[in-house]
């Protein structure tokens, strides 16, 4: 996971954090289902949620949570613990961390993740090679040279 309920905590207080899991639904009196932790809940929808949009660019699990990641899914747990009456600056601070976790999905941010052994930084899965030669240029690996081409009939 990416926080524990102790950053939560720290993060937004604990009265709040304990008024939130009040807030949570809790199982049937009917169903002998295990009590439901809201917190762990939470932070393990965030975890699941978070690794959706990073999973294709990074290997995981990752060796060690960057902050900011740490701070997203504290702000995506507590969007899911609001469950279904979230105000308006903890759905803002939610929007916010999808907003960049798609930044990152598309390889506009990245992520800065130390390895732990290495204090390198871990470089995503993603090839930023081209696909194809950009606009403007000449291929020359190719079976048939610029000369030849040239001398093709054209449609």
């Amino acid at each position: 996971m990416y926080a524990t309920e102790a950053d939560l905590k720290r993060r937004f207080g604990v009265q709040q954090i304990e008024n939130l899991k009040l807030m949570f639904p809790a199982p049937d009196e009917d169903e002998e289902a295990e009590t439901v932790d809201a917190v762990q809940t939470a932070l393990q929808d965030a975890t699941e949620e978070i690794n959706g949009y990073i999973g294709g660019r990074y290997p995981l699990p990752l060796p060690n949570v960057p902050s900011n990641l740490n701070r997203i899914a504290c702000d995506i747990a507590r969007y899911r613990l609001h469950f279904e009456q979230p105000t308006e600056h903890v759905t803002k601070l939610y929007d916010d961390a999808i907003a960049f976790l798609k930044r990152v999905q598309d390889n506009k941010a990245d992520l800065q993740i130390m390895d732990a052994q290495t204090q390198e930084i871990v470089q995503d899965q993603v090839d930023t090679r081209p696909s194809a030669a950009p606009i403007g240029t000449t291929y020359t690996d190719g079976v048939f040279s610029d000369d030849v081409l040239g001398k093709m009939p054209t449609l």
